[in-house]
């Protein structure tokens, strides 16, 4: 992997209609405040944890949820994108969960996340496609429907 390659996990956590947790984030970087996305949860493996345990990890800070059969990893991806405004190259690994309770709890966000993160909502695959909202990753409709057929 090259210097400075961030691991990380991603969670597709779905609800009892299908419907995927999405946050919406801002590029700390853009002064405007123009730059918004939409991304499942998750976030960086710390040294020597598994990447099951992250994953378990991650899904209690960003959302509060605990306790949920996570499945996986399903997909793995390499990314390289602007980390408010520093270049990061990214390997992440997906799980996929279901919660029959939907309330979040933003409790366990870092200065970072409570700063970047701007708020977080319940998708449809038909509401991504459709709405024209930007997401990632890009494949994230197909990583929907193959989670849902998993959990």
């Amino acid at each position: 992997m090259p210097d400075g390659t961030r691991v990380a996990v991603r969670i597709v956590l779905l609800d009892q209609s299908d419907r995927v947790l999405l946050s919406e984030g801002r590029d700390l970087s853009d002064t405007g405040d123009t730059v918004r996305f939409w991304f499942t949860a998750g976030g960086g493996v710390d040294e020597g944890e598994s990447f099951a345990r992250a994953a378990e990890r991650e899904l209690l800070e960003e959302t509060g949820q605990s306790g949920l059969s996570l499945i996986g990893p399903f997909h793995s991806r390499e990314s390289d994108f602007l980390n408010h405004g520093d270049p990061q190259h990214q390997v992440e690994h997906f799980f996929a969960a279901r919660t029959n309770d939907t309330a979040l709890s933003d409790h366990g966000w870092t200065e970072l996340e409570q700063a970047a993160m701007t708020t977080w909502r319940w998708w449809s695959t038909e509401e991504l496609v459709f709405e024209g909202v930007q997401y990632f990753p890009e494949n994230l409709v197909d990583l929907v429907q193959l989670a849902a057929a998993q959990v």
